[in-house]
Formats: structure tokens, sequence, C-alpha cells
């Protein structure tokens, strides 16, 4: 069981201190079953799955079936700009970046304009510090504007 919870916490892209928390139980106890010190009791996987009512309790105590009850992953992909599109006038699969793979300066160019004909607001004298980008090996890269 401790392999399926390490599983679900990086599903859920939470840390064990962030589960610990958010189920209010001791990040020590957290930290023991997913070393195998201690076996999870009956009221840690009580709460867990009263926490989160999509996981699939025969799969976490049993190993069987999938991880979630629904086939759907319910987290909310923050990168995926097809499944949430900005605006109407989109193409139906924009492609932000044509590769996240690579030095970050040999990718400036290959950036498409997604709006061609949008012109600007001039309402907002908001301007953009950053933008940080996280990958799934727990690595990321900061993208800072051209002064």
């Amino acid at each position: 069981m401790k392999d399926r919870l390490s599983k679900f916490i990086i599903s859920e892209g939470l840390t064990p201190s962030m589960l610990a928390d958010e189920m209010g139980v001791h990040r020590s106890g957290i930290s023991h079953i997913l070393t195998g010190r201690n076996n999870a009791r009956f009221d840690f996987i009580k709460k867990l799955l009263e926490r989160f009512p999509k996981l699939n309790a025969e799969w976490l105590i049993l190993g069987q079936g999938a991880m979630y009850k629904s086939s759907e992953k319910q987290t909310i992909d923050l990168f995926s700009v097809e499944k949430t599109p900005l605006s109407p006038t989109l193409p139906e699969k924009p492609q932000i970046f044509a590769s996240v793979e690579g030095d970050i300066n040999s990718q400036h160019d290959t950036i498409p304009e997604i709006l061609p004909s949008a012109e600007p607001k001039k309402t907002s004298k908001k301007n953009v510090e950053k933008t940080i980008i996280f990958y799934s090996d727990k690595t990321f890269a900061l993208y800072l504007p051209e002064p």
C-alpha cells in the first residue's frame, strides 16, 4: 500500500507534508507509512478516502482496479490549452511551444503567434514579470521578458 499511496501523492501533485496538512494528520504518520515503518491504520484510510472521494478504495487497499473511481483523473492540468480554450477565436488545438526540451533561448523563436489579429488592450498597466513552467520531474524553467 505504501507504493500506491506514493503514486497517489504524485498524481495529485502533493508532497507528503501537504497531504498530512490536507488530512489533518501528523506529518510523521505519513512518513512512517511511506517508508514502510508502519502500516496504514483504518482511521488514516478513512480520512484519506473522505478527503479524496474520487480515490478508489479497492485500488488503494488491494491494488485492484484504477486509481480513481472514474476513468478520468480528477486533477486540473494547468498547461492544457486545448481542454480550456482561452477564447472562441483560438485554433482547435493551439500549440504554444514547439518543444519543451533543450535550450530555453533556442525556443524563443519557435513560439507561434496564437492570435495574430488581436490587438493588445491598452486599458491595463499590468506587465508580465516572469513565467514559470513546472515539469513532472520536479524541475522548472523560468522565463523572463526581454528588457
